[in-house]
């Protein structure tokens, strides 16, 4: 990435420059989920709850957030189980 911002660079201006190098150098807060769907006998992991929300058609990620928030046991509408993946920064 560092010969990408190299080659663009001359050609930004300096605050998009900065906003770009910030974005870039901060870690991801993405948290790493497992989801069990009790209807489909499946599991599937995904890079993020956002990733999660959307293969789910659910409205916004804060459901998945509220899930671990609320340390919820019972399954989501009765079907998906969410788990964090350890490990995983």
């Amino acid at each position: 990435m560092p010969l990408l911002l190299n080659i663009v660079s001359p050609y930004m201006h300096t605050s998009m420059l900065y906003k770009l190098k910030s974005s870039l150098s901060k870690p991801s807060n993405h948290q790493q989920i497992e989801v069990t769907d009790l209807k489909a006998k499946t599991t599937i992991n995904y890079d993020s709850m956002g990733k999660a929300a959307r293969a789910l058609n659910l409205p916004n990620y804060s459901i998945i957030s509220m899930y671990f928030k609320n340390n919820q046991v019972k399954p989501y509408k009765g079907r998906y189980i969410f788990k964090k993946i350890q490990g995983f920064p």
